[in-house]
């Protein structure tokens, strides 16, 4: 009787087992798919908290066929590319639980640099398919500062009504925070590109100008000159 149920349980289990073999080689094997043209996408470097508002961080990934209970994790080598789900970090080769069939990342990378990013996304089966996404981190350019002085007006005595026009200055990625103008040594502070002041003194007057990025980064000083006669 013993090992009549023995083998009964053994072609049981046989029998489950064949079962689930058909089951996994009719399941179709799992594709993943990025929104990037090429699977490359583009950031800026040293932004966690995308405060250009950019759309570039933000990666879409799409799975067929859209089951739950899928999972997604990451691989990266260097370290330095980082992504955000649903305000999660995700940890390197650790798995997220995903529902649907899209789902929207935020990526950020600590250095400049191209890097090469491997996805795997895993179905209810164990099935795994792999995808390849390029992210190319852009240095944090240094903004190039323009200055143009505009005479508005000067009919009061011993006032010249100068405008000061930093609207040309250029910036590539991210966007300008402060514009830090000097007269004559002293210092003027605009949170926009346009600024006025009001001369007292005939002669040569000078107007310099520096801007600062949202990260911190300082440009070069421009230097202009006027005179009042």
């Amino acid at each position: 009787m013993k090992t009549y149920l023995f083998l009964l349980w053994i072609l049981l289990v046989a029998a489950c087992s064949d079962k689930y073999k058909s089951l996994y080689d009719a399941a179709p094997v799992p594709v993943l798919s990025f929104n990037k043209l090429h699977d490359t996408m583009t950031i800026r470097e040293k932004d966690p908290g995308n405060v250009t508002g950019w759309v570039n961080p933000f990666l879409w990934m799409h799975s067929v066929p859209s089951l739950h209970q899928m999972n997604i994790q990451y691989s990266d080598t260097s370290g330095k590319v980082h992504f955000v789900y649903r305000g999660v970090l995700m940890e390197d080769s650790k798995p997220i639980i995903v529902a649907g069939d899209s789902t929207s990342m935020f990526c950020y990378c600590d250095t400049a640099g191209v890097y090469a990013v491997d996805f795997y996304l895993t179905d209810q089966l164990g099935k795994v398919s792999s995808h390849s996404l390029i992210v190319n981190c852009l240095a944090n350019d240094k903004a190039i500062p323009d200055l143009y002085l505009e005479f508005v007006d000067s009919s009061q005595v011993d006032n010249w009504y100068y405008r000061f026009d930093a609207t040309k200055t250029q910036k590539l990625y991210g966007r300008i925070t402060g514009y830090y103008f000097n007269v004559n040594s002293q210092p003027l502070f605009s949170a926009t590109a346009v600024a006025n002041w009001i001369f007292h003194l005939r002669g040569e007057q000078t107007v310099s100008l520096y801007v600062t990025d949202d990260l911190g980064l300082r440009s070069d000083t421009i230097t202009k000159k006027i005179m009042i006669p």
